[in-house]
């Protein structure tokens, strides 16, 4: 049958809380529960995290999980089914309304299975009250409503999942798109329906990565792109990691199923192939929020450098990003050809002080640049405080497009910039731009610590301003003197204390 077979109704495209309805023996230690997508009256999708603990103590359940062929929509047995019983809470007209529901269909998504694998495998996820599995990350599962309550016409799980696929597939979104997330954090009642927003911060196979954070037992969630215009909302996705972290640092993004993606493969759509991570990984083009942006290596570091002048090829990064320079070669990293590639970089200037500003200068051989590069706009304009804002750079390990974050100018001061973008590992270097304007106000050095150095702040960043960067920048690419860039230094006592988030109260008189 035919998408059009199915008849959305009021409960469509909307936000779900799955509970796990203990066995009269008791035997679940734990309540199961979960946030989910109610794609109708009669159907519910959620995501495998809502398995955690109910499969540790079940053997039906973990072999049917382990029985499931990657890519298959499968039906699960119907002692399975009596196992995974629900309450599906859902709000309609300010009021819970509560109806039980089992699981009927599972299927384990390849394209996550690789995403993961491929871009994923050393990263470390919440373990405690979430996947123990891999399988189960990458695990869906179909909740039946009501299923021994007689329907007229009821539609089937396949009509089902294409009609949630059309309203998927209906609309293209890239990096920088206004996201929302409807979820139930921790699985509680009270908190049915709680929103979080953000943008799209980068598109990997088939997971989005979005900076709107939400919590534990949010997994299910659905997550919808909103028309900046219209403020009308598209499901796109669903929440499948909440807690993750990358090489010990604690990632501050969510990360959701690209449900177009996602279910393309298990309805195995016959007028298009099936996606793979070669033709999903590149799928989202350049845009205006990172075409001055390339990704600096040096040794073991990795940030982000900013394109100043595509005549010289002259870049702004971090000086922490090349510390290992000279011993270690800098590369810039371009996408040309179809494929990555490193190009040798000049080191023109450090600050090796421990003074502010964290900046370094470098050229590249501007006939080795990937034509498709422009220069970032520095802006003129004075920052405003609440101004929207938006962060550009490779977080973490990851070698795609860049990430990027929103939030807003949380303090401008002459020597520094503070936004509440999500910074990230990988960030440094990286552009902070007006979302009015699309100019750079500052290039990011850092976040926030605790005196121990024990806790970052990821949403608390500091930057360093274009007022302090563009003369001494402009001086050189007049003059071709190095020596200018010295003024890129500064043994200032207030501005040393401003970085060092130094304060002493001015004493009474």
């Amino acid at each position: 049958m035919c998408a059009s077979s199915f008849h959305p109704d009021v409960w469509t495209a909307g936000s779900a809380l799955l509970l796990h309805r203990s066995s009269p023996e008791g035997k679940a230690s734990r309540l199961s529960k979960s946030s989910a997508i109610s794609i109708s009256r009669d159907w519910v999708l959620t995501h495998g995290t809502v398995l955690d603990p109910i499969v540790n103590t079940s053997d039906a359940i973990s072999k049917f999980i382990s029985s499931i062929t990657p890519g298959q929509l499968t039906e699960a047995p119907v002692e399975v089914a009596k196992q995974l019983e629900f309450s599906v809470l859902r709000e309609l007209n300010a009021t819970i309304e509560q109806h039980i529901g089992r699981v009927a269909y599972a299927w384990i998504c390849p394209l996550l299975m690789e995403t993961f694998d491929r871009f994923f495998s050393t990263w470390k996820f919440y373990e405690r009250d979430m996947c123990r599995s891999p399988l189960q990350r990458v695990l869906f599962l179909l909740v039946r409503v009501d299923s021994d309550r007689p329907q007229k016409n009821p539609s089937t799980a396949e009509q089902a999942l294409r009609y949630l696929h059309t309203q998927s597939s209906s609309r293209s979104f890239a990096r920088g798109a206004p996201v929302e997330i409807v979820s139930s954090p921790f699985g509680n009642l009270w908190l049915i329906n709680s929103m979080a927003q953000g943008i799209v911060s980068n598109l990997i196979g088939g997971v989005v990565i979005t900076d709107a954070y939400v919590f534990p037992k949010s997994e299910g969630g659905p997550v919808y792109v909103v028309s900046p215009n219209s403020g009308n909302r598209t499901l796109v996705g669903m929440v499948i990691v909440t807690m993750t972290w990358c090489q010990n640092e604690w990632v501050h993004y969510t990360f959701a199923a690209n449900l177009a993606l996602c279910l393309s493969v298990v309805l195995q759509q016959k007028h298009r192939p099936l996606p793979s991570i070669k033709s999903t990984i590149r799928h989202d083009k350049p845009s205006a929020l990172d075409r001055g942006v390339v990704m600096v290596t040096c040794g073991i570091n990795k940030g982000t450098g900013v394109l100043v002048d595509k005549d010289t090829g002259t870049f702004l990064t971090c000086s922490h990003v090349i510390e290992e320079a000279p011993e270690m070669e800098i590369s810039i990293v371009i996408f040309r050809g179809g494929r990555y590639s490193r190009v040798p970089a000049k080191l023109l200037f450090s600050n090796t002080e421990m003074l502010p500003y964290d900046v370094a200068v470098l050229r590249v051989e501007p006939s080795m640049l990937d034509p498709s590069l422009e220069p970032v706009q520095f802006s003129d304009a004075p920052i405003v405080q609440g101004e929207p804002v938006v962060a550009v750079g490779f977080a973490l390990l990851l070698s795609t497009r860049p990430t990027v974050s929103c939030g807003i100018v949380s303090k401008s001061l002459d020597c520094m910039l503070m936004t509440t973008c999500c910074i990230q590992s990988g960030f440094s270097g990286g552009p902070i731009i007006s979302r009015k304007t699309g100019r750079m106000l500052g290039m990011i050095a850092s976040n926030v610590e605790s005196m121990d150095s024990s806790v970052h702040y990821q949403r608390m960043s500091l930057s360093v301003p274009v007022a302090v960067l563009s003369k001494p920048l402009r001086q050189y690419l007049l003059t071709d003197n190095v020596d200018v860039l010295r003024s890129l230094v500064s043994d200032d006592p207030i501005v040393k204390k401003t970085w060092a988030l130094e304060f002493r109260l001015p004493s009474k008189l």
